[in-house]
């Protein structure tokens, strides 16, 4: 009989040991899932931070906007500027938001409500929103000059022939592409019907496909197309060169990050294996710039009369 006790107890023991290893076995078997779950998350998290700013993904690095004049598409500007944003950013321990714009006029918006950190503006938008922004970067050589572009095929050989015809700009405050050309052709006498159609990209493919129409670019803008396109188009007409596009700050950013942000741009330009950096943007060699001397002239050239 006492054998048979003990027997039984003995079943007993191992079933519960039993039980409780299984037990013991599936609540770490949680645990470990939860943590994993939990890093996952985590990464998942951090790639969607990291994937939607350019530059320093630590914890402590400022968030600010960007915004670049939307010359060409989203898509374009996107990969040109990136790489160069992502390695200001990581050096100044600043993250930037792309804030793309649709258009120009939106852009032109949302610069005078002062709701972007720093932009990459043309040069009568500095001139507009002067007062919000300060220029801190420019290009040192390049000088922005307004052209007027025909389809290679077509019998237009003068300028006076755009009398009547549809010029096509990418907006109405675009700076040499149409600002400046459409004060030359006033000065000359010449109507036209102004076609707006957004992007740089856009005007020089439309007089491209069309070659009763002309169109208003610029010289920086058109050398970027690609050789198939700029063997269709004549530049028939360009304006004097001025200046081109900064790269502006908002004024009420801590005047010391501005400060640091513009030593940046100038210290990659100095190092040689970063030099490629700079071959898809619009400012090659980077200097500082200066609204006095490189922009406040633009106030007497007569463009408000032309501005919508």
């Amino acid at each position: 009989m006492l054998n048979m006790e003990e027997n039984l107890l003995k079943i007993v023991v191992k079933k519960t040991i039993i039980l409780s290893l299984i037990f013991l076995a599936g609540g770490c078997g949680q645990r470990i899932t939860t943590q994993q779950e939990t890093e996952f998350d985590l990464k998942k998290n951090q790639g969607t931070v990291i994937g939607n700013c350019a530059g320093s993904n630590s914890a402590k690095a400022k968030l600010r906007t960007l915004s670049i004049v939307p010359q060409f598409s989203a898509s374009r500007i996107h990969s040109d500027y990136w790489p160069l944003l992502t390695e200001i950013g990581k050096r100044a321990n600043i993250c930037f938001k792309l804030d793309q714009q649709q258009s120009i006029p939106s852009f032109e918006r949302a610069l005078k409500e002062g709701s972007i950190d720093y932009a990459f503006m043309n040069p009568y938008h500095q001139v507009m929103v002067n007062t919000k922004y300060q220029p801190i970067i420019r290009d040192k050589k390049r000088l922005l000059t307004g052209i007027i572009v025909t389809n290679r095929q077509s019998d237009i050989s003068s300028i006076k022939q755009l009398n009547g015809k549809t010029l096509l700009l990418p907006a109405p405050n675009a700076f040499a592409a149409s600002l400046l050309t459409r004060a030359y052709l006033d000065k000359k006498n010449i109507s036209f019907k102004p076609k707006y159609v957004k992007t740089h990209q856009n005007v020089y493919r439309g007089v491209a496909r069309n070659s009763d129409f002309m169109g208003g670019g610029v010289n920086n803008t058109f050398n970027r197309e690609n050789n198939e396109l700029r063997s269709n188009l004549d530049i028939l007409f360009e304006t004097q060169g001025y200046p081109a596009h900064p790269f502006s700050a908002r004024r009420e950013l801590p005047l010391k990050e501005i400060q640091n942000v513009q030593t940046i741009w100038l210290e990659i330009a100095k190092e040689p294996e970063l030099s490629s950096l700079f071959d898809k943007v619009q400012i090659k060699i980077p200097i500082e710039a200066n609204y006095a001397k490189d922009y406040a002239r633009l106030q007497h050239l007569g463009l408000e009369k032309f501005v919508q």
